[in-house]
């Protein structure tokens, strides 16, 4: 019973709240679904912005996921969405589009190293196409942590370094649900 408050619980607040989908390769199965939360930080030209992330995603087929993307409790939100495509057990592409201060697209290939039992580190390249007063490119190196805790929950400590002056440095950790 106590699982299903807290399942509930946090399904409530990703449906009123926010979703963000976490950089990893692993795809969920058709039927599965996963939620989370993530307190984050973007740093931009040495300004500072924070949003809360929760995240949420289901499975759709063979080898592919859906994802919805809200961020809120910053100077802007974030809302978006992406496909992700299994290619291999440690790898993934996902493509996507977003709105955070303008309207873009996103592409994503994630790679996930097992490190120890339950223990992953993440990596990939992230490139979001950008449409406001001109076409920016940035790129991302993620680079993170996940660490399964039992019972479908795990902790994910993940930062993004910017490639391109375009882009942004980002850091955010939180907790993943999956069932």
């Amino acid at each position: 019973m106590k699982r299903r408050i807290v399942l509930f619980s946090l399904m409530f607040v990703a449906i009123i709240g926010n979703a963000q989908i976490f950089n990893t390769s692993g795809v969920l199965r058709s039927g599965e679904a996963a939620i989370g939360f993530e307190p984050s930080m973007f740093v931009y030209d040495g300004n500072t912005e924070f949003l809360m992330f929760f995240h949420a995603g289901v499975g759709i087929g063979r080898n592919v996921d859906l994802g919805a993307k809200i961020g809120a409790f910053g100077d802007e939100n974030y809302y978006g969405g992406d496909l992700e495509f299994g290619i291999s057990k440690n790898l993934s592409l996902s493509a996507g589009a977003h709105h955070f201060h303008d309207f873009g697209f996103d592409g994503t290939a994630n790679v996930t190293v097992p490190l120890a039992s339950g223990t992953k580190l993440i990596t990939g390249i992230d490139m979001d196409i950008n449409f406001g007063d001109e076409t920016t490119i940035p790129l991302w190196i993620p680079i993170g942590i996940r660490v399964a805790i039992g019972n479908g929950w795990s902790v994910i400590m993940e930062s993004e370094i910017e490639l391109t002056d375009e882009a942004y440095h980002y850091f955010g950790i939180g907790m993943a649900y999956g069932f």
